[in-house]
């Protein structure tokens, strides 16, 4: 039982919203920790080969606007959302003074629709996706494509759903019987787990597949250019007892930008979040 010490946890049932508001204050004290770094390392690379100069941006989750001040540092217009309060009361304070005229309103994805379409030259949704239900996923993407000009951006970070299968734990059942399962031959793993019933913890509503995502990013007009990965595991979680995965600054961060292409199959597995960049479509 030693090697699962500190892997329970309390299952979870909340919503998007009453998440971050109970999250704020520990979100804020970690933002410049080396877990949102890694995170940030992944978007840069992501923006590598897109000049942001002159364009108008729309940062939805801008959480304590961090992002919104890089983003007006490279000559951008920004306006910024977040469902949360405190978040944007936080993003003022940060860009009071220097960029007074930013446009930072409370709300979420039903805000979307108060905007002009085809008024953004990119559209940003750093780790705000997966606390949205299905409903709100697909107003998101709907109001995105009319959001954006036609070769508009779309930039989006994502919970790695493929990790899932490096973890050897009860996500990695729960994948097999989500997607391996067919007609009635039910592909139940837990019998070749050591621990098919930990971590009991929240899983976030939306998750994503790398290898699949295209698929629906297409089937909302978009078309995928580029996938970056974050937050590398070297080892499956379980085989690393001494590192408290909740406390997201006890650990190392290794990076993930410029790994061998012979090689990057392997992040896909062992990094558990993705960032995508796609350009809206005619």
């Amino acid at each position: 039982m030693a090697l699962i010490k500190n892997r329970r946890r309390h299952r979870m049932t909340i919503s998007g919203k009453d998440y971050w508001s109970d999250k704020t204050a520990s979100y804020l004290s970690a933002i410049e920790g080396p877990y949102h770094a890694n995170r940030l390392q992944m978007v840069e690379a992501l923006l590598s080969e897109l000049s942001l100069a002159g364009k108008n941006c729309l940062d939805f989750g801008c959480g304590d606007g961090v992002f919104v001040e890089r983003l007006l540092e490279d000559g951008a217009t920004v306006s910024g959302v977040d469902v949360d309060s405190a978040m944007i009361h936080a993003a003022q304070s940060r860009l009071l003074g220097r960029w007074k005229d930013t446009k930072l309103a409370c709300g979420g994805v039903e805000h979307l629709s108060e905007l002009p379409g085809n008024s953004f030259d990119c559209l940003f949704a750093l780790n705000v996706l997966a606390y949205l239900n299905p409903k709100e996923e697909a107003t998101f993407y709907q109001q995105a494509q009319r959001l954006l000009r036609e070769g508009g951006a779309l930039v989006v970070t994502h919970s790695n759903e493929l990790f899932d299968m490096f973890t050897l734990n009860r996500y990695t059942a729960n994948f097999f019987g989500k997607h391996f399962s067919i007609a009635a031959e039910e592909c139940n793993v837990r019998d070749l787990l050591v621990h098919p019933d930990v971590p009991d913890r929240y899983v976030f509503g939306v998750r994503e597949n790398p290898l699949a995502y295209r698929y629906k990013l297409k089937s909302y007009g978009f078309s995928e250019t580029r996938q970056e990965f974050a937050i590398l595991h070297s080892l499956p979680p379980l085989l690393t007892p001494s590192i408290d995965f909740d406390d997201i600054d006890s650990r190392k961060y290794p990076e993930t930008v410029g790994w061998p292409e012979a090689q990057r199959w392997k992040l896909m597995f062992m990094c558990s979040v993705f960032g995508s960049i796609s350009s809206r479509k005619n």
